[in-house]
């Protein structure tokens, strides 16, 4: 799935060209909308991905990357690689607010880090690192604008029908109507999502629940 193809048929489908720049700038807008509006309604595996954050010596925050919207649910989601010493030192993750509630140091304590939350565009760890730590992160990416038709799309090619469904949405809203009358429903997008949603699963496994056990014991107290 390129963005050169889907443009080509948002203008077979609405009956206009590539001079019509109202136009181009409409698609790019709808293109960019439809796949942040796919990209967050769920925790999709197609964005998990991996990268390495290097801290400095008395320094407590470091940047995180530049296409970071969270990190992985999963406990090993922040690992310290090197130095050797500390190589498998998992960094437990929580909200400021619970950083701030538990007081899990003092604000000047250095160390290997244990715990961190995130502010902004950076990770904060705690203790403040006395060297300079590599540190693996699993997260999820956030897609990238589209201003051209050299750019990537993130949404995987098998989930091009949905994506372009939600596009067309976009543009009829914006006031184009389509050669051969075109409807596009709510319903219909939820199906096709469901229907992703589900292939995602099978490829990269999805969420698991601690259900509360059947059976109980009474308390005589």
């Amino acid at each position: 799935m390129s963005v050169t193809s889907l443009l080509q048929s948002a203008q077979y489908r609405f009956g206009t060209g590539p001079d019509n720049l109202r136009f181009l700038d409409d698609f790019y807008a709808s293109l960019n909308g439809a796949q942040n509006e796919f990209c967050i309604t769920r925790s999709w595996g197609f964005l998990r991905t991996a990268s390495t954050l290097t801290t400095v010596a008395s320094t407590r925050t470091v940047a995180l990357p530049s296409d970071f919207g969270k990190f992985y649910d999963v406990p090993n989601a922040v690992v310290i690689t090197l130095p050797a010493a500390n190589t498998g030192t998992r960094i437990d993750l929580m909200p400021h607010e619970e950083w701030q509630s538990n007081n899990y140091e003092d604000g000047s304590t250095s160390g290997t880090p244990a715990y961190s939350y995130v502010l902004g565009s950076s990770l904060y760890l705690s203790p403040i690192p006395d060297t300079a730590y590599t540190i693996a992160i699993l997260y999820y990416k956030i897609p990238a604008n589209i201003a051209d038709s050299s750019t990537a799309i993130a949404i995987p090619t098998v989930y091009e029908e949905c994506l372009r469904k939600m596009i067309f949405r976009r543009l009829q809203d914006s006031g184009y109507s389509s050669l051969a009358e075109l409807q596009v429903s709510d319903a219909d997008i939820a199906n096709l999502m469901n229907k992703c949603a589900r292939d995602d699963c099978r490829k990269y496994g999805s969420m698991t629940f601690n259900l509360s056990k059947d059976t109980y014991t009474r308390s005589t107290i």
